[in-house]
């Protein structure tokens, strides 16, 4: 038990560090680049950047979970197999990237017609090359080296922000030029952190051995598809309905900040995988599902409080941040930003799902949320263009996440009651939002008060309880004797 506290305190630490990076080169970004290219510039910009991050996820092959699932045991046990499993999932991810560039060529001009040529082919090798560098940071998620891990997504817009700066006045082409020149920095990263995993051996095409891997994964592949189709395709139904890229740069900057949020609960669940799976190979069960309930229990919680802070004070903030040009982009992330506190609960449903090895709870929840998305962006988007597409991702975020929460509730431990108890406790708090609407200062103001008194009116109903949570930290955190 002392052993595994120590290294999730470890990994908590590692990871809270990338997050506070991944939070400041998200401000700075905001700050910076929206106003610097302008609302036309800059939403043809993130299309291109929205489109090559779609491409990712066409060689993801579920490797996040099969490498956190298997490579530690494969280690342990045959380390010449665990090599060869690494081996094996990046000629795999080579070959697509081989043909990502080509497909943009042709795909470019039927997504947006003035991306054709260089931009689309620096779409899609950008894609290529961060689906490279996938092999080699899904294992050093699976060698618990959680602090070169995060480095992927956490240090990415600090060390993107001042290579775009540099030839942003350029054109599309040099913004995409600088946005390809990134990944190649995080795939040199990536080789040279597990340059002593690859050999002659390992990348040796054997088909065979990868199959039964790709059939655990493939149903993790479909989910994690189906999660970033829901979360991005937003941004090209905007620029397919109206032809507006202003309305595209409102949509994106509210999903990026709203991305980054959801980003941070979902690595940090996430690093946790590798040591829950640990548990419930050792029969810990127990343990298990403590530590699933309390997360379940206060991420819901905190995501309320967030809520009803943006809702009080993103109409003050976010102009100040983006620029009075981008000031509807406001109202859009106050709509996105309703699925948060049910988001809450697909971390740890993914956690769960993870450690059951069964990705069919995940991908009935993400089918029904597409479904949703789909069927009411049609009208949404064509009437009320970023807004319309904000409320059409927020009906399909929650009906994918309590889809997956009905399916994995018994594993999370907590009575269904008390979450909606929670969530519900939070409506008369965002009610209020009319009163503060004249004041920064009082905007703030009103939003700590909220959120203490949203935390101990949960207390006294008894549907927050502090205690598990406090019981917790002491395994988290303490050390050796």
């Amino acid at each position: 038990m002392t052993t595994a506290a120590k290294t999730m305190g470890r990994d908590l630490s590692l990871i809270t560090l990338n997050k506070g990076v991944q939070l400041l080169g998200g401000m700075l970004w905001a700050v910076i680049v929206p106003r610097w290219l302008g609302p036309e510039a800059y939403g043809q910009f993130t299309l291109a950047m929205a489109t090559s991050l779609l491409l990712w996820w066409v060689a993801d092959f579920g490797g996040l979970e099969v490498f956190g699932r298997h490579i530690p045991a494969l280690q342990a046990q045959d380390p010449a197999r665990a090599r060869q499993l690494f081996g094996q999932a990046f000629l795999l991810r080579l070959l697509v990237a081989m043909a990502l560039p080509f497909a943009m060529l042709v795909a470019g001009p039927l997504i947006a017609p003035w991306l054709r040529g260089w931009p689309a082919a620096l779409v899609g090798l950008a894609a290529g090359l961060h689906i490279l560098s996938w092999s080699s940071f899904h294992l050093l998620y699976a060698r618990k080296e959680m602090g070169k891990w995060a480095a992927e997504l956490s240090w990415r817009l600090m060390t993107q922000l001042p290579l775009v700066l540099v030839v942003g006045r350029w054109g599309l082409t040099a913004q995409m030029a600088a946005y390809t020149a990134n990944e190649l920095i995080y795939l040199g990263l990536a080789l040279w952190w597990t340059r002593h995993w690859f050999s002659r051996e390992a990348l040796r095409p054997a088909l065979a051995f990868l199959r039964p891997y790709l059939r655990m994964g493939g149903g993790f592949w479909a989910t994690n598809i189906g999660l970033i189709v829901l979360f991005r395709t937003g941004t090209l139904l905007v620029q397919i309905h109206t032809g507006d890229s202003a309305q595209v740069s409102y949509f994106d900057l509210a999903l990026t900040v709203f991305f980054l949020i959801h980003t941070i609960i979902d690595q940090l669940l996430r690093a946790f995988l590798p040591t829950i799976s640990g548990f419930q190979e050792e029969g810990q069960g127990e343990r298990v599902g403590q530590w699933l309930q309390v997360v379940a229990q206060w991420g819901a919680a905190l995501a309320v409080i967030a809520v009803i802070a943006v809702q009080y004070t993103a109409d003050f903030i976010l102009p100040i941040i983006l620029g009075a040009a981008f000031g509807d982009a406001a109202a859009v992330l106050r709509v996105m930003l309703l699925s948060l506190p049910a988001l809450a609960l697909v971390g740890v449903g993914t956690v769960a799902t993870a450690v059951r090895q069964s990705p069919r709870a995940k991908l009935i929840a993400i089918a029904a949320g597409i479904l949703s998305f789909w069927l009411s962006s049609v009208w949404l988007v064509e009437h009320y263009a970023a807004m319309g597409a904000a409320w059409a991702l927020t009906l399909g975020l929650n009906v994918y996440a309590l889809t997956l929460f009905a399916q994995v509730r018994r594993d999370l431990r907590v009575p269904a009651r008390a979450l909606l108890g929670l969530l519900l406790l939070g409506l008369p708090f965002l009610t209020l939002r009319g009163l503060v609407a004249a004041d920064l200062l009082l905007a703030l103001a009103a939003s700590l008060l909220a959120a203490l008194l949203y935390l101990g009116a949960g207390m006294l109903l008894r549907i927050l309880s502090p205690q598990p949570f406090i019981k917790l930290l002491p395994r988290l955190f303490s050390r050796a004797p």
